[in-house]
């Protein structure tokens, strides 16, 4: 998702040249830099509370019901009081809003650690920053909200921690059974996958805060050139509590006290138990690295042998993924980054009642997988005279579409890129051709043309021609309308579009 917290301010040098050799460059802070910050941490903070309220209620219900049919299939088999271990879960992650964790703690994001080190420096940069009281208790402030999302954070990924543990314990409980009834095993299923979008959503998340910005990177990249802060960074951001930056680094005081190259050589050999056939002289870096390749090779196979398992590199198990399941990666998404937004245009020749058309649509599609999508849109016809001699602009009708599409399944196998790009298209739509004197016209039916089209559509990668460097979808569609002829007058049997999907 790209780093969601987007942030602007300006950097501006003013001041005497005296003042800048004393103090340096003065950054100016815009009024609503907080102000946007804040929007963008809260807005981020929401999402996350929503979607693990979400999801925890949906894991607990799901679990009920199979403690329910499980009782009802088996009279001995124990009851869990389940709502209060998820509404424990609950509480848990809502009281981690009211407090702040050190940065340090959970999984090292790189986005969260260039804002928070920026924000602290902008705090307590003292001279460097030109700012107020008020300023630098909503930098303060900022940086407390940045801490609590992280907390969050850190404490949904104890959930999802939890959740796994949990799937691994009532898989091991239905083993017990031979013969389940259909209705555990299709909650059990409704829980793994409520579980595994769970995890998806948080991957999410972190995705979205490990990309940076553009306005960030550039903003940290004026920052840079700010010797006090980098300085600043080498002290105080996570990575370097991580891996601090040892005293006098590249000074040969620095060096004072290291061992030789030939000396760290000189130990491994006598250390090491060099195959004899080495030799006396054996090069001790070659053996290590012969034995690294070794290792690599066992990691490998152990990897291959977890995969099969269903247990991936990441700590998640497949495992929990009930069979002939495809994951739906469009459901963790937000609903306005499933909207695809869409433009087509086609022509018509002039015929006895109508002059030569140009047909132009807006289109916004609601993606529901990677494969299905449907959509609305508006289009209008403009007319543009009966031939090169005789050209006028006039408006010819208005009309309203309803549509959706489906990718072509690949029956053959083919595994072409020609398939690959091609859509099935279904759609009806409604136009309005007599000239409109009053909105009473809109609600007479029969001043309204009807369409239902069904065809083929091809997709293609292009560059888009309003922004340089960024890519679109080209469509081109072919379509048969089936209402053609009962149309007065008729309408053309076939249509091509193209257009292109931002």
């Amino acid at each position: 998702m790209k780093f969601i917290l987007t942030v602007t301010f300006f950097l501006a040098i003013s001041g005497s040249r005296a003042q800048d050799s004393q103090h340096g460059a003065v950054i100016e802070l815009p009024p609503d830099y907080i102000t946007r910050i804040d929007k963008k941490l809260n807005g981020v903070d929401d999402q996350l509370s929503r979607q693990s309220a979400k999801y925890i209620k949906s894991l607990s219900r799901q679990e009920e019901k199979i403690f329910k049919s499980l009782a009802a299939f088996d009279s001995s088999a124990a009851l869990e009081d389940v709502k209060q271990k998820y509404a424990q879960l609950s509480q848990q992650f809502n009281n981690a809003g009211s407090r702040v964790d050190r940065l340090l703690t959970g999984n090292y994001l790189p986005g969260i650690d260039s804002l928070a080190t920026s924000l602290r420096f902008l705090k307590e940069a003292g001279n460097l920053v030109s700012k107020t009281k008020d300023i630098q208790q909503q930098l303060g402030s900022s940086l407390q909200n940045l801490q609590q999302l992280q907390s969050r954070l850190n404490e949904a990924e104890n959930i999802q921690q939890y959740v796994q543990q949990r799937q691994q314990q009532l898989k091991q409980l239905l083993s017990n059974y031979s013969n389940l009834p259909k209705g555990v095993s299709k909650y059990f299923g409704k829980y793994q996958r409520e579980a595994f979008y769970y995890s998806q959503q948080l991957q999410e998340y972190r995705q979205v805060l490990n990309e940076p910005d553009k306005l960030i990177a550039k903003t940290l990249a004026v920052l840079q050139n700010v010797p006090a802060f980098s300085s600043f960074w080498q002290k105080h951001s996570i990575l370097a509590q991580l891996f601090p930056t040892p005293d006098h680094y590249g000074t040969p005081q620095a060096l004072a006290g290291l061992q030789t190259r030939a000396g760290v050589q000189q130990v491994l050999q006598q250390q090491l138990a060099l195959p004899a056939t080495n030799g006396a002289n054996a090069n001790p870096a070659q053996y290590l690295q012969q034995q690294i390749q070794q290792a690599q090779g066992e990691l490998s196979k152990l990897k291959d042998k977890l995969n099969q398992l269903g247990i991936n590199s990441g700590g998640s198990s497949d495992m929990t993924v009930p069979e002939h399941f495809t994951p739906n990666p469009e459901k963790t998404k937000s609903f306005l980054k499933r909207i695809q937004l869409g433009s087509n245009f086609s022509t018509q020749r002039s015929g006895q009642y109508f002059p030569t058309r140009v047909d132009i649509a807006v289109t916004a599609a609601y993606r529901l997988s990677e494969k299905v999508q449907a959509g609305i849109g508006l289009s209008s016809k403009l007319g543009l005279g009966q031939n090169w001699k005789n050209i006028r602009v006039t408006g010819e009708s208005l009309g309203a579409r309803v549509f959706a599409e489906w990718k072509a399944p690949d029956l053959f196998k083919t595994n072409s890129r020609l398939m690959s790009s091609l859509w099935l298209y279904a759609g009806a739509e409604m136009n309005h051709h007599r000239t409109i004197e009053s909105l009473a016209d809109f609600k007479n039916y029969t001043n309204w043309s009807k369409n239902a089209l069904a065809g083929l559509s091809k997709k293609y990668s292009m560059r888009s021609p309003l922004k340089k460097g960024k890519k679109m979808l080209g469509t081109v569609s072919f379509l048969f309308d089936f209402l053609h002829r009962r149309n007065i007058p008729a309408t053309p049997a076939f249509v091509w579009r193209v257009g292109y999907e931002f």
